[in-house]
């Protein structure tokens, strides 16, 4: 009796860590707006999301006047969007996006 509650136990502390990480997906840092704005070493640029659980963004990068269109992919930690030439990623708190003319790294969200 006693192996089949432990055997209980642990598929359910396991399913519960499993819907806890899974519900609690992580989102990039945004205003009201579903945008922001962050400088760089060497630049900034401006992010623009499709909604609050963002599958896409628009990137406006200023060190090369171009615009990138990202969609949301799978990554280990933090938020990543890419496309080909370029990728956008945020753990909340630093971010840098590589394909611009100048990879801008060490990014900081503005406000």
């Amino acid at each position: 009796m006693r192996l089949s509650t432990l055997a209980f136990a642990v598929t359910a502390a396991g399913a519960m860590i499993t819907s806890s990480t899974t519900a609690m997906a992580a989102e990039p840092p945004m205003n009201d707006f579903y945008q922001a704005f962050y400088t760089c070493d060497g630049g900034s640029f401006m992010v623009a999301y499709d909604s609050d659980k963002p599958t896409t963004a628009t990137i406006s990068a200023n060190n090369a006047k171009k615009t990138y269109e990202l969609k949301r992919t799978d990554s280990p930690t933090g938020v990543l969007f890419a496309a080909a030439g370029a990728k956008f990623w945020t753990d909340g708190k630093t971010a840098t996006l590589d394909g611009a003319a100048t990879p801008l790294k060490n990014c900081r969200k503005k406000g």
